[in-house]
């Protein structure tokens, strides 16, 4: 009499088995945007992927999307946030006729403004190769958990942007065609001699963004893609 009710348990529990949902391991999916992509892409949902120089396509991702409006000091400035490999940065941007500008960075423990704004790219008609544009501000920077003494700083700051050369490239098996661009920004002390100097390369592909990330990470993926000709 066992025997039987053995056979019928085994049956029940590989028809349950059968009926239950498989589990599959994630799959890549990428969601195109449906407004108009602009020159220097801002709309809402924009998403881009890096991975380091050398590293492995399926290695550790920074990824950076626009989160979209927000106000400061009754302005209205785009949110881009970018989360990975122990990043967790926002910036806070304004694209306007004369370009695009930076006025807040923020991240864990750190607020930094820069007041006037650091102009980061000039108009679309303006970019070519050979065109330079530097300015001076402010970086305020303010660490609330820090001691006492330190959660204030601010320093002046010199910035220069120089297109060195505009190219094809090809990245992660996509083809761009990029401006290279390098910034160079000095931060002074109080005396008024350099105390920081540091130059960084990025690429920059109309209509679809960032290819090369200033700290040395590529694209990999994007729902961002350039207009057909």
């Amino acid at each position: 009499m066992l025997r039987p009710i053995l056979v019928s348990t085994l049956a029940v529990v590989a028809l349950v088995a059968a009926c239950a949902p498989s589990v599959e391991s994630p799959r890549l999916e990428v969601q195109q945007l449906t407004e108009p992509v602009t020159f220097y892409p801002r709309q809402t949902g924009a998403r881009w992927a890096y991975v380091a120089d050398g590293a492995a396509l399926d290695g550790i991702r920074y990824v950076e999307t626009v989160e979209g409006p927000s106000v400061i000091d009754g302005d209205v400035w785009i949110a881009f946030r970018l989360v990975g490999g122990g990043q967790d940065v926002t910036h806070y941007r304004q694209f306007r006729d004369d370009g695009v500008y930076l006025r807040r960075q923020t991240r864990p423990g750190a607020i930094i403004d820069f007041d006037p704004p650091i102009r980061e790219y000039p108009r679309q008609a303006e970019l070519r190769v050979g065109l330079t544009w530097r300015a001076d501000t402010v970086a305020d920077q303010r660490y609330p958990t820090a001691a006492p003494g330190l959660r204030h700083v601010t320093l002046p700051v010199e910035y220069v942007y120089t297109v060195l050369d505009q190219r094809p490239v090809t990245v992660a098996g996509e083809r761009y065609e990029v401006y290279v661009i390098d910034r160079t920004v000095r931060q002074f002390d109080e005396d008024g001699g350099v105390a920081d100097e540091l130059s960084r390369i990025s690429w920059f592909a109309p209509y679809v963004g960032t290819v090369r990330h200033e700290n040395g990470w590529f694209l990999v993926e994007t729902n961002v893609r350039a207009p057909q000709p």
